[in-house]
């Protein structure tokens, strides 16, 4: 099989200040090529192989939870791990059948910021490196959630099989694989062998197989820990492109007088407050070039809806009941370690959802966001970002020292900014308020099981 051309990206997207860090993981995973790169085809079939682990390992959750269908405490534990990796592999999947559209996409942010270091602005150079510290902050915690709790139940699992006798080969309890009484903080039953994740394996009973067992989910997790985190911050990143681009928009249109070719070369701040007339075909140029740039930030919007939507409204649907899950398995358990693994998974499952919807809020907010709010209603972040909106950002510059012509031009363009520019995973709005509802939701639903199981 041959490697078509666009799935192969250049390398200088690798060194790009903002994308660099977040496409590592997917290009170790064997998602991403770039052209210096040896041996590419043995880089697609790592992917294929890792891809194909975790379908066939995810089979055995399903066929476990099959199970166990009808005890609601064992349903949960399955379905805290099994959902997940579900939404993983549907995202793998989903990119290799866009993969051109995925690289495309990477090239647009990548020529989008290769632009602004090029432009040598100090203004928007200080934009960039303020969302590219932001990024690597956001990336420091969320991968330092992630990992913690991934190789906290690795561990957990280990210590486990060493603390808890195994029930004698001859009983009962050691034909069905075992339940025995637990210690380390918990007073509940604990099934033997104990295995890092829920799933169903074919050996015989009163055989435990732990090595074999621990080895392949042991494989299996760490193939998650990278290809988890990775994805969900490479798409973080392309949002935060994206809101680079809007604020830097911002802060052309609202400061146009810096960029006439006779201040640029030198830099200068012009005094906001002068009424001398202005060099209005310029003007208009400079109009022009904004107005490029806006259809470009909405172009890219529109494509980064089409290419997540599918996934978050799979998560929609899906991280309500996960949570559900995962709030009903820490109040069941009496384990210390266990109830901090909860918490740190339900950090991190709410981590992934509110990162989606805080940046398409955010974009919505600082883009298309109307004046039509109330004053009281808005918190001090939206009075901020409202007072960066394009059309705001328009109206503040000095437009008074236009001609009727350019006036005419900027109208259009403040016309044009009052169009919303929400993102949707189809009937559902990426917006702060989804992302409530699906908390509430997950609670009414913890509520509801909770009572089902005292």
């Amino acid at each position: 099989m041959e490697l078509k051309e666009e799935w192969i990206l250049a390398d200088e997207v690798f060194e790009n200040p903002l994308l660099r860090s977040n496409l590592l993981g997917l290009k170790y995973y064997g998602l991403l090529l770039h052209d210096t790169q040896c041996f590419k085809k043995l880089h697609c079939f790592r992917g294929a192989v890792f891809t194909l682990s975790m379908v066939l390992f995810n089979l055995t959750q399903y066929i476990d939870l099959g199970q166990v269908w009808g005890s609601v405490s064992d349903m949960t534990a399955n379905a805290a791990t099994t959902l997940l990796f579900t939404t993983t592999i549907f995202r793998i999947i989903f990119f290799y059948a866009h993969r051109a559209r995925f690289n495309n996409i990477i090239r647009v942010a990548n020529e989008g910021i290769k632009r602004i270091v090029k432009d040598a602005w100090m203004d928007e150079q200080n934009i960039l490196i303020s969302n590219v510290r932001y990024l690597k902050r956001l990336s420091v915690l969320f991968w330092s959630c992630a990992l913690i709790t991934a190789n906290t139940m690795c561990v957990f699992s280990l210590v486990q099989y060493f603390i808890y006798e195994r029930p004698p080969s001859g009983s009962s309890e050691g034909e069905k694989g075992g339940r025995v009484g637990a210690s380390m903080n918990s007073s509940t039953t604990q099934l033997y062998p104990a295995k890092i994740l829920r799933s169903w394996y074919p050996t015989s009973p009163g055989n435990d197989h732990f090595v074999e067992i621990y080895l392949i989910q042991l494989y299996i997790m760490y193939v998650g820990q990278l290809i988890v985190p990775s994805w969900h911050m490479f798409m973080v990143t392309l949002m935060i492109y994206g809101r680079i681009e809007c604020n830097v928009l911002n802060h052309r249109v609202r400061s146009l007088a810096r960029y006439h070719k006779v201040h640029a070369a030198e830099r200068i701040q012009i005094k906001s407050n002068s009424f001398d007339p202005v060099d209005n075909p310029e003007r208009r140029t400079l109009i022009i070039d904004c107005v490029k740039r806006q259809s470009n930030l909405v172009a890219f919007t529109r494509e980064l809806e089409q290419l997540t939507r599918a996934a978050v409204f799979l998560d929609f649907v899906v991280f309500s009941v996960l949570l559900c899950a995962l709030l009903l398995e820490a109040s069941i358990t009496t384990s210390v370690v266990q109830i901090f693994i909860d918490i740190c998974y339900i950090t991190t499952m709410t981590t992934i959802l509110f990162l989606y919807y805080w940046h398409a809020n955010e974009i919505n907010v600082c883009v298309g966001t109307k004046w039509g709010k109330k004053y009281e209603k808005m918190d001090n972040r939206d009075v901020h970002f409202q007072a960066n909106q394009l059309s705001m950002s328009a109206y503040n510059s000095d437009w008074y020292r236009y001609d009727r012509t350019t006036n005419q031009m900027l109208q259009l363009f403040i016309m044009y900014s009052n169009r919303p520019l929400k993102m949707h995973a189809y009937f559902i709005t990426m917006s702060l308020d989804t992302f409530l509802a699906i908390l509430r939701a997950s609670y009414s639903y913890f509520t509801i099981l909770k009572q089902l199981t005292d």
